[in-house]
């Protein structure tokens, strides 16, 4: 029997992208229904402002979403986190993404149970802003990423000699040709 487990790859496959992009997408969607529910809707009452009858639902939808999203968040910890923050690979901006997530789960949180009639408008205030920005953190993230794993391949090509036996495994340096042989 084998002693070692078979490694989870760290380029996500197509159905794992799919989910991780519905999810985040169902989180934008209902973060912004609320948000222009809230500040273009909402209409003046008796004794202040009155909230737009949706805000509610987009909240409902929205902590929904975000319960899906922490469990696809946590499907990528074992493989692509994980091997993305050992091989140094695409790091910065996934280091901004996990940064994102985390004050959006804190303040999500201390928007749910810790927000108080003070704190609770500057807790919202940073949960949407961070959440606007998460859109452009991940597509920077994904962007870099493929250019990287693009231009890897080039490397590779470059290297590789049809004339030349075994040109491709000699093309690959020493730590990733042993990770290959592993898997």
């Amino acid at each position: 029997m084998s002693s070692h487990k078979k490694r989870l790859p760290m380029r996500l496959s197509q159905q794992h992208e799919h989910w991780i992009y519905a999810t985040g997408g169902m989180l934008f969607l209902s973060g912004l229904g609320w948000l222009i529910a809230h500040f273009f809707f909402a209409g003046p009452g008796e004794f202040g402002e009155l909230h737009n009858h949706s805000e509610p639902w987009w909240l409902r939808f929205h902590g929904a979403g975000a319960m899906v999203f922490l469990m696809a968040l946590g499907s990528l910890l074992p493989g692509h986190i994980t091997r993305g923050w050992q091989a140094r690979k695409n790091y910065h901006t996934g280091l901004l993404m996990l940064t994102i997530m985390a004050v959006l789960i804190v303040t999500g949180y201390g928007l749910y149970y810790a927000g108080d009639e003070a704190t609770r408008p500057w807790i919202s205030a940073v949960h949407w802003v961070v959440g606007l920005t998460a859109v452009v953190g991940l597509l920077l993230h994904v962007q870099l990423g493929k250019r990287s794993q693009k231009m890897r391949r080039v490397e590779l090509a470059d290297h590789i000699r049809p004339d030349v036996p075994n040109s491709a495994t000699r093309a690959i340096p020493e730590r990733q040709c042993t990770d290959q042989r592993r898997a």
